[in-house]
């Protein structure tokens, strides 16, 4: 968009999508900056990478608790009650406390819901995810999705229109909004 008149001259739709591609080059920009900077997120260099301000807007603690998530989240940021307006909790299911590498990765997916918070959708997740841990986007999809079968988390089904249905399978499939995978950065 070269300027404002332009800007203004568009469609509610056509606005809708230059935010759109406006936010996705964004996340993608950062997640090759995080990526050059930290060279992937383990057990060694999340805690550095959550207080990175130029990674994470927000100040994020862990906690290995359910807090608010769904049955089929393995990962739900939420205010910190300690600090609700400028701190993020990241509420991870316990299970996970015992496979750190696996919370590299749920910090790598839950990273651009932080940080941006509803607008963000689970292929904006996966597209950061993916990029930051130096996998392709189906590699890091089966990743997630084996680390949200190892927490317990329910599958989730939902229509296109984002209802969810009865669960009918256990196979995992990635549509965009909402997933079969209990991928989701929102419940």
């Amino acid at each position: 968009m070269d300027s404002i008149d332009q800007f203004r001259s568009l469609s509610l739709s056509e606005k809708t999508k230059e935010g759109e591609d406006s936010l996705a080059a964004h996340l993608l920009e950062r997640a090759n900056y995080a990526r050059q900077k930290y060279g992937g997120l383990s057990p060694a260099n999340f805690g550095t990478f959550l207080a990175d301000k130029e990674c994470v807007r927000y100040p994020t603690r862990l906690l290995f608790e359910f807090g608010e998530m769904g049955m089929h989240q393995f990962a739900q940021p939420e205010s910190d009650p300690r600090d609700p307006d400028k701190a993020i909790v990241l509420y991870i299911r316990p299970p996970l406390a015992q496979r750190p590498e696996l919370v590299a990765s749920a910090i790598a997916y839950m990273t651009p819901a932080i940080n941006y918070g509803e607008v963000i959708t689970d292929e904006h997740c996966l597209i950061y995810g993916a990029i930051l841990q130096g996998m392709t986007e189906e590699e890091f999809y089966q990743h997630i999705c084996q680390l949200a079968d190892y927490t317990g988390a329910e599958n989730l089904e939902v229509d296109e229109k984002g209802n969810l249905l009865p669960q009918k399978s256990s196979q995992h499939t990635h549509s965009i909004p909402g997933s079969n995978c209990a991928c989701q950065c929102h419940g």
